[in-house]
């Protein structure tokens, strides 16, 4: 099949780099958990630790049974890497159906005297082969462990929930490419999808499992990987043969560059003279997309704060283990951080849309001006990453107000609204680092960006890990977070703050000189 040949010629880099990294984090973890929880004693701690209210929402409930380094390491992995693969899953996707379309490339296909039914099946036939490699290489790389209770049957299960789980969004971004008329509107509804049935799922597991049922991250939860294996959570995956079909149809049956919902379609084209205006109109699905789903984030997390200090006051051990009198403020500083490197993520999207255009070659056309009016590259270059620290700050600020506004009624809880805001100061100033290194790696390469994702994503596992397995010191300095105070239980360091915030825009000022002076494609 040509057309499917061609399609994975296309992915094959962006879908290996994907895969190396999702897949190597999961086969790197194993050994750690291993050989700092080996003992019966430092399991049951390391239970004790995650039976709360916060870490249940984060990672999903405890599953019953001896909490062994192998339940330890499933039960620990599977909700953050699930979010992963689903996300890697809308991005190829997107890639290969909504965002063909627009550029022209599906219609100039069909002109070449390919059908649609090649075209739908290369497109599903893709989605399969991709997450077919990730389960065959999670397997396998598990499997030469040597490590007690992770089993053969552990592994395929662990193997197999993610790759289900990335292929379920995979479908899913199809059926809504071919309901909606853009790729923005596609991502940003698949994207929140993501994200809303992980809220869902936090928030439930947390009141009552029982009703978590319709979350996918749930289905994952409940196998008990390297537990009791409950394969039959693995039946409701089986949806995806529904999307399947649902998929196909909905290709065939429209047209080439239409869609069956449309939102908003203006009928006179606006005049646009503005660069950031422009920017902005393209990036504002997603921008808002993310607004919205960190707020319930917020929202979500603030929810469960009434639980924190009933629950960890009459947990002894775990009070011990955390070495803090605050121990609510330990769990909600160790979300702020999470939420604070989740802001990031829409941050470095936005710069990843301009390495975009400039891939297309759209970008150089603006350089070179037209209709009379040049467009400078420094000023596409702030545009772009402005527009990305206020995206990143922005969300980290609706993510804290929602924290706030579902915990304001809290009785025992003793974080003001005055801790509220001088947290978010606090870690908006890792944000602003983060996007730093973006914008210096972006100015330099459009290849070398793909560092600064590798970056957010060991800042994120550092700061994670840091806390439930105590890696080494040396590893958190590279994170900027390391040098901030842990708000809100302790009190802000001033010129930390400043010092990080002025190295990222210093950072940023390094980056726009580099890309001014460098060849564009």
């Amino acid at each position: 099949m040509t057309y499917f040949k061609l399609l994975m010629k296309n992915l094959r880099m962006k879908a290996a780099l994907w895969i190396f990294a999702l897949c190597g984090l999961s086969i790197s973890v194993p050994p750690v958990f291993n050989g700092l929880y080996s003992t019966a004693a430092e399991q049951e701690g390391m239970k004790m630790t995650v039976d709360n209210p916060a870490m249940v929402a984060l990672i999903g409930p405890v599953p019953g049974g001896d909490y062994t380094s192998a339940v330890m390491f499933g039960h620990q992995m599977l909700m953050f890497m699930a979010l992963f693969h689903g996300l890697f899953g809308i991005l190829i996707a997107n890639g290969i159906a909504r965002r063909a379309e627009e550029s022209g490339l599906t219609e100039y296909v069909l002109s070449a005297g390919i059908s649609k039914k090649t075209i739908v099946t290369s497109q599903l036939m893709s989605g399969i082969l991709i997450n077919s490699l990730v389960f065959i290489i999670l397997f396998g790389g598990l499997s030469l462990y040597d490590i007690e209770g992770l089993s053969i049957t552990g592994n395929l299960y662990y193997a197999l929930g993610l790759a289900l789980f990335g292929l379920l969004f995979f479908v899913m971004t199809l059926v809504i490419g071919n309901l909606f008329d853009s790729g923005d509107m596609t991502f940003g509804i698949a994207l929140s999808l993501l994200i809303i049935f992980y809220l869902y799922r936090a928030v439930t597991d947390v009141m009552n499992t029982a009703y978590s049922v319709i979350s996918p991250y749930h289905w994952l939860s409940r196998i008990e990987v390297y537990g009791d294996n409950r394969e039959i959570w693995l039946i409701p995956f089986t949806v995806i043969l529904i999307l399947i079909i649902l998929s196909y149809v909905l290709f065939l049956k429209r047209d080439i560059g239409d869609s069956y919902i449309k939102i908003g379609k203006e009928k006179n084209l606006r005049k646009i003279y503005s660069y950031p205006k422009l920017a902005f109109i393209n990036m504002r699905v997603m921008i808002i997309s993310w607004l919205i789903g960190l707020f319930a984030a917020g929202l979500s997390y603030g929810s469960i704060f009434g639980d924190l200090e009933s629950l960890i006051g009459e947990n002894d051990m775990l009070r011990e283990s955390l070495g803090s009198n605050d121990a609510a403020g330990f769990f909600i500083s160790m979300l702020l951080v999470i939420s604070a490197l989740m802001a990031a993520v829409p941050a470095l999207m936005i710069t990843g849309r301009m390495l975009n255009e400039e891939k297309d070659g759209r970008l150089e056309v603006i350089i070179a001006g037209t209709m009379n009016r040049k467009v400078s590259r420094t000023k596409v270059f702030i545009t772009h990453y402005l527009y990305g620290v206020a995206a990143g700050v922005s969300s980290f600020l609706l993510t804290i107000l929602g924290m706030y506004l579902a915990s304001m009624n809290v009785d025992d809880l003793s974080i003001t609204i005055k801790d509220y805001v001088l947290s978010a100061v606090n870690y908006s100033a890792g944000i602003i680092f983060i996007i730093g290194v973006s914008a210096l790696f972006a100015g330099i390469s459009k290849k070398l960006h793909l560092a600064a994702w590798l970056y957010a994503a060991y800042i994120f596992f550092a700061n994670y890990f840091g806390v439930l397995i105590n890696i080494d010191e040396v590893y958190l300095m590279l994170s900027p977070f390391y040098y901030l105070s842990n708000m809100p239980y302790e009190s802000m360091d001033i010129p930390a703050v400043l010092i990080i915030a002025g190295l990222g825009i210093m950072l940023l000022m390094i980056g726009t000189a580099v890309f001014k002076r460098r060849n564009l494609l």
